[in-house]
């Protein structure tokens, strides 16, 4: 099973990618599948992008040089473009796409998928998100929330979880405690956690991704247990993303998938 599959990533999707623990990889993971389906996937940030993630992509535009045609002649050749905004010569790193640059594209092309990196993370598994963020498109129809299962057991502070004053406040946990599969559910369920700047109509999906491990999915099953109490989360994807079999599970209210 692939992880469009898992997610039921329709050729036309608009994927808002939150969170911690792949979100870059969850997303160019995507694109990958849709083209080889005989789609056509456009990768872009609402954020920011390392240089090193803008390498995954097979051709990218900046948005100086953006027009239609070019985007076009990349997914011609490619089936899959990234489209960025201004580079810092100096660090590699892109500014994300406006809101209404966003639009354009979309409006530009409506019969591809658009795969948006909306938050980020300081590449650490499990966050929570700030007053700015995430940035989330109108225009996004299913929105794919990934944490990373190396955070079960750790404790909750800096060097671990991203803005971890935040995820105590949204999920009751005390400084410096374990994380807990409740602490993550929690976290991801509050409004102002995983399910903030949803648009109204979008489904939501969670990724527990870096479960190579098997130690770490006696918590990840706990976790999507407790996620799919809220019918807020219309399914989650216990994954290992770097695997070429990526999808270990697919759990939802009526039935788990297992794969391995």
């Amino acid at each position: 099973m692939t992880l469009a599959e898992a997610l039921d990533v329709r050729r036309d999707e608009v994927v808002a990618l939150v969170g911690g623990g792949g979100k870059s990889t969850a997303m160019f993971r995507l694109a990958r599948e849709l083209v080889a389906q005989g789609g056509r996937a456009i990768t872009t940030t609402t954020t920011r992008i390392f240089g090193a993630q803008i390498r995954l992509a097979p051709a990218h535009v900046a948005v100086l040089g953006l027009t239609r045609e070019r985007v076009e002649a990349a997914l011609d050749a490619h089936g899959h473009v990234l489209v960025i905004g201004e580079t810092d010569p100096e660090s590699g790193k892109a500014e994300g796409v406006s809101l209404d640059l966003f639009a354009r594209v979309r409006r530009w092309f409506p019969d591809a998928a658009i795969l948006n990196e909306a938050d980020g993370s300081r590449m650490r598994p499990f966050k929570a998100p700030a007053a700015h963020e995430p940035v989330i498109p109108d225009e996004t129809t299913l929105v794919v929330a990934v944490v990373g299962a190396d955070v079960f057991g750790v404790p909750l502070d800096a060097a671990h979880v991203h803005r971890p004053e935040l995820v105590c406040e949204l999920s009751g946990a005390a400084p410096g405690t374990p994380v807990t599969p409740d602490v993550v559910a929690r976290v991801l369920l509050h409004p102002q956690g995983g399910r903030k700047g949803v648009p109204g109509g979008a489904r939501v999906s969670v990724v527990i991704n870096k479960l190579d491990d098997a130690s770490a999915r006696v918590a990840a099953r706990e976790t999507a247990d407790r996620l799919l109490q809220d019918d807020a989360i219309a399914s989650v994807v216990l994954a290992a993303l770097r695997r070429p079999a990526p999808v270990l599970e697919v759990r939802t209210r009526n039935a788990t998938r297992r794969t391995v």
